[in-house]
């Protein structure tokens, strides 16, 4: 599941609109004991807590603490401005990770989030994070300004000088509120450009967490059937932050019936979830459970393993 606490932001990303809410809505903190309960209550054993920048929650150690007793799996996402001053504030776990965003090396990605230094802070605080036994992984989001050397570029230097524990990647999906408009990525633009990203091994090499069937869809091996849906619910690969809030499109699973698709299973709602209204939203979904299958993967599509997906043309 997805858990916004607040949607104030310390920087103003090209890509993202979550500070273009009125001044109201981005005063708003969500409480510890409402965060924590509707995790609790939906049941999901993998939370990924967004935003805003969630560092700048004040009580968001106690979000994370309370939820790694429980031994709920916690990434915390973060733009790693505050994250060396925020350090001592947490303990390593193997129920906790923080996933800092980076775009690309240092022009590109300070470009991104409009404001030089961003990139040398986030590197620092990585190694640091590190050194104190802190699990790390990265989220980074390409535009139609990208090219295949400078995504190879970035998830080289994370994967081999960095050296963190997983990679997310994503291309930039459109989000309507954000200042830059001109620069998403385009079907036929992910899949060249991701094509070529992973050419040479590269795909292998690189620590990346996401399912093979998102890998084969960005670069076009695969090519799955899509429909507009209303789930607020946000999929497991990263930039998923940049999807409209109203207009989300999922992808079938070749081989399944309409009741399984990625990202789109309804969660369990009680008193707790229903609470959470207006400006500060909990997205959350929960996988079906199937045993003996791997996690993520529907029923359907390891019946039909036989069955080959389709290809582009």
């Amino acid at each position: 599941m997805e858990l916004e606490p607040l949607f104030a932001c310390n920087l103003k990303c090209e890509g993202c609109g979550k500070i273009q809410h009125p001044a109201g809505v981005l005063k708003q903190r969500m409480p510890v004991a409402q965060a924590v309960g509707a995790v609790l209550e939906s049941g999901a054993p993998m939370v990924s807590i967004a935003g805003g920048e969630p560092l700048m929650h004040p009580q968001i150690d106690e979000i994370v603490r309370q939820l790694v007793a429980k031994k709920k799996y916690v990434f915390l996402c973060t733009n790693a401005m505050l994250l060396r001053k925020k350090l001592d504030k947490f303990t390593p776990s193997p129920y906790f990770a923080f996933a800092v965003h980076i775009d690309g090396l240092r022009e590109r990605h300070d470009e991104s989030v409009a404001k030089e230094g961003v990139f040398d802070e986030a590197v620092e605080a990585m190694k640091e994070a590190k050194k104190r036994g802190f699990r790390v992984t990265t989220n980074s989001t390409f535009f139609n300004t990208d090219t295949p050397q400078t995504i190879i570029e970035v998830l080289n230097f994370l994967n081999d000088d960095i050296k963190v524990d997983e990679m997310m990647i994503s291309p930039a999906y459109a989000y309507e509120k954000a200042p830059d408009q001109e620069h998403f990525l385009g079907v036929a633009q992910t899949h060249e450009l991701f094509k070529k990203a992973f050419a040479g091994g590269n795909r292998r090499k690189w620590r990346l967490n996401h399912s093979p069937l998102f890998l084969d869809f960005l670069e076009g091996k695969v090519d799955f059937r899509a429909r507009p849906g209303r789930s607020r619910t946000t999929p497991s690969s990263a930039g998923s932050a940049l999807l409209p809030d109203e207009r989300r499109v999922r992808p079938d699973v070749p081989g399944t019936d309409r009741g399984h698709r990625l990202g789109q299973v309804r969660p369990r709602q009680g008193p707790a979830l229903r609470q959470l209204h207006g400006a500060l939203r909990l997205r959350a979904h929960r996988r079906p459970r199937h045993h003996g299958l791997p996690q993520g993967v529907p029923a359907g599509h390891a019946r039909d393993r036989r069955r080959k997906p389709r290809l582009t043309p």
